[in-house]
């Protein structure tokens, strides 16, 4: 694909980028960071914030692969180049890990996955973040991804790219990728927040005085009541 045909469609595709949180970067990079992996190849990689976190792997080198340069030099090595029109005369060495967070519209992850298996084999350690849709919608594809080597599936809160305007079901997929967990749930940060209580500390002198009071919740209405006339009560 010559440069004004990639500048076309990265124009095009710029405008649907979903950048991958910190938060998930950070899960699939904890979930993996004692494996022995020294290349990592970032498909569709853009800013490289899946890959980000892998940086702090010593003797790691990324190579991010992407229609649009804008941010080439996060990489390591960069390939300014349509993945799905890519050979495996492009790529100088054969990955230890693939990383992808490809476009969910359309058939693309579909033909992501089917290209990665191509070029590198159906052996390959892969990492995929796709719409729930990927591996139920479609009787031909499922079938497909069950002769694959699934061995890990995360699903993300629908509210994960939120930051990005979407909301939307989906999965990280791991492949051929040992792991103790088989299938968990991830939220953002911000929903893992538990509701807090305000707590009152008495003495044991003082619990043992309370306990004349058959209705001590109806007391303590009553107290706050006399207080704050404010206090929103329902009876």
């Amino acid at each position: 694909m010559n440069n004004s045909k990639i500048s076309q469609q990265s124009k095009i595709l710029k405008k649907s980028v979903v950048i991958t949180p910190d938060f998930v970067a950070d899960e699939i990079y904890q979930n993996l960071k004692r494996y022995p992996i020294k290349n990592i190849l970032d498909i569709g990689c853009w800013n490289g914030s899946l890959s980000k976190p892998f940086k702090k792997k010593r003797n790691t080198k990324i190579t991010g692969i992407d229609i649009d340069n804008t941010f080439e030099n996060n990489f390591d090595k960069f390939i300014h180049k349509d993945f799905l029109k890519t050979t495996a005369a492009d790529f100088e060495v054969k990955p230890d890990l693939i990383l992808s967070n490809p476009p969910f519209n359309k058939n693309y992850p579909y033909m992501f996955l089917n290209h990665i298996i191509d070029l590198f084999g159906n052996h390959i350690p892969i990492v995929f973040i796709v719409g729930s849709w990927f591996s139920t919608t479609s009787n031909k594809r499922m079938e497909y991804l069950n002769t694959l080597n699934i061995t890990r599936k995360t699903t993300l809160h629908k509210n994960t790219f939120k930051d990005c305007g979407v909301s939307i079901d989906s999965n990280i997929l791991y492949f051929n990728i040992k792991q103790k967990t088989q299938i968990d749930f991830l939220k953002p940060k911000k929903l893992e927040k538990k509701q807090k209580f305000k707590t009152i500390a008495f003495s044991h002198e003082q619990v043992e005085y309370l306990k004349k009071y058959d209705n001590f919740s109806g007391l303590m209405k009553q107290l706050i009541k006399n207080y704050d006339k404010d206090f929103p009560f329902n009876d």
